[in-house]
């Protein structure tokens, strides 16, 4: 596995329930960031590995991105954390985290100090994790985490500044919120073996009504097509970025096929250049497509969060593994599913019966995948992966 060296870190965050409106769908022209979007190419760097000028970037990869869903370190994990301070939620899933690069996932909900509190008294379904979430997403490898998603503003602005500064506390990258809008927008960049991959993350659903109106707006990057086209476009001007991924947060909960708005979204960001359109909110996993060369997966499902009783898919999530060489080109997408069994996610490679599971996780994401675009999803290997390939 590379040396990890994260290198251009920003804050980016958005959450949502209901669809956020937004401008007709189109691809973006590939032009220079106007005067609104600069801040997207802002950075810090780190000094332990600063880029060399254009011209002088030495051989490099290709390195692999692990991309994971829904995360949730509130409620029942949330108290567990509480007790057990330096638990890892992730050690079954470890053989894969381990032998990737690159670690994303989508923190479903804030991680502020509320005194114990891992959910509203009112409400199970306002969450908040302790500080604690943030060293175990660490502990567990984790990179770079979307913060934009319905769940952000669950303690309002405060438990939003304080997820925010608990990452960074803790050395993960996020993206998606921020304490203004231009950080909002701000990538998310991490270089590995010399090849440098951007994290845009963006949210469709937000719990408090239209976020255009919302306080949050400010402090939320939506995900509107033609904006997120432009912030796209603007990163691939940058020739000292190799790859940019677009994590969004939406379509409709617990159903199997993406809506017509989760397919703009992604075609929108595929058109404008992004090399991978990575989904999460629906808790099930949804189809993949081969969109214009490059891969779509609509929804990984979750990670980290409680199967619904109701709803069977639940039980299932998936990893993208995506293989990334120098300029962008995904050499090589794959879908590595795994099981959730209470709190903890048991990949199918590993569990008692694990041809049947498969056949039936496999045959399921192949219909799926036959309504939402054309991919061809082969049979799993040795670690349960299996390749996906354009049909």
């Amino acid at each position: 596995m590379a040396a990890r060296a994260a290198v251009l870190a920003t804050l980016v965050c958005a959450c949502g329930t209901r669809t956020v409106p937004a401008a007709a769908p189109g691809p973006a022209p590939p032009a220079p960031a106007p005067a609104a979007l600069a801040p997207v190419l802002s950075s810090t760097t780190d000094d332990r590995s600063s880029s060399p000028p254009p011209g002088e970037r030495p051989p490099a990869g290709p390195i692999v991105v692990l991309a994971a869903g829904d995360v949730e370190m509130a409620r029942a994990m949330g108290r567990r954390l509480l007790r057990e301070p330096t638990h890892d939620p992730f050690v079954t899933v470890a053989p894969l985290l381990a032998h990737a690069d690159v670690r994303f996932a989508n923190l479903e909900g804030p991680l502020s100090e509320q005194h114990g509190e891992t959910m509203s008294p009112t409400n199970m379904l306002i969450f908040n994790g302790p500080p604690a979430g943030a060293d175990a997403l660490a502990r567990g490898g984790f990179d770079v985490v979307s913060t934009a998603n319905n769940h952000a503003w669950d303690y309002g602005a405060r438990g939003m500044s304080e997820t925010l500064d608990n990452l960074d506390r803790a050395g993960v990258l996020h993206a998606g919120t921020g304490r203004t809008r231009d950080e909002a927008w701000r990538a998310a960049v991490v270089e590995r073996d010399g090849v440098r991959v951007a994290f845009l993350a963006v949210t469709d659903v937000w719990n408090f009504g239209p976020l255009a109106v919302h306080p949050a707006a400010s402090r939320v990057a939506a995900a509107d097509p033609a904006e997120l086209g432009r912030a796209v476009a603007a990163l691939r001007a940058d020739a000292t970025l190799d790859a940019v991924i677009v994590s969004y947060h939406g379509g409709d909960e617990y159903a199997d096929i993406p809506l017509a708005r989760a397919r703009a979204v992604a075609h929108a960001a595929i058109d404008a250049g992004a090399s991978a359109f990575i989904g999460h909110h629906p808790h099930v996993v949804q189809g993949i497509e081969w969109y214009g060369g490059r891969p779509v997966f609509y929804s990984l499902g979750n990670l980290l969060m409680q199967m619904h009783r109701d709803h069977a898919w639940t039980e299932f999530g998936l990893f993208a593994r995506l293989t990334i060489a120098r300029g962008g080109a995904v050499a090589r997408a794959e879908a590595c599913p795994f099981r959730i069994v209470g709190l903890v996610p048991r990949l199918l490679a590993g569990e008692p019966g694990r041809t049947a599971l498969e056949g039936y996780f496999f045959g399921h994401l192949r219909a799926i995948s036959a309504s939402a675009g054309k991919a061809h999803i082969g049979p799993p290997g040795q670690d349960g992966c299996a390749p996906v390939d354009p049909a």
